[in-house]
């Protein structure tokens, strides 16, 4: 089973510390799917501007816009984004409309859907 990368890219928008998030993560790379990992986690504990993370800000700021985009998809994380050549999104999360309730359900959205 392959995700079909001709016509979708996928793109996990996740938690450092989410078991979730973290147990998605593992069995999408057991499985070879490809993704892009966007790390959402706040910047907690920082002391100064030099320990800001701005990637994990960038995506922060992403995930809060996705989040008005889709309001009724996303709920928690992890959250998955399927894109499609023409870059149309479609948009799965935890509990969310039309998401999922464990991360098998997750794995199986992909794998019956965007995989060949």
């Amino acid at each position: 089973m392959k995700l079909n990368t001709e016509k979708y890219k996928l793109t996990l928008m996740t938690e450092d510390i989410c078991p979730d998030c973290i147990e998605l993560k593992k069995k999408l790379t057991e499985l070879k799917i490809p993704f892009i990992n966007k790390s959402i986690t706040a910047n907690n504990g920082v002391v100064s501007n030099t320990d800001f993370d701005k990637d994990k800000s960038a995506n922060r700021w992403e995930f809060i816009d996705l989040s008005k985009e889709f309001p009724t998809e996303i709920k928690y994380s992890p959250v998955m984004v399927i894109e499609n050549v023409t870059g149309e999104q479609e948009v799965f999360s935890l509990e969310g409309e039309n998401g999922f309730k464990n991360t098998d359900e997750a794995v199986n959205i992909i794998t019956e859907n965007y995989c060949i």
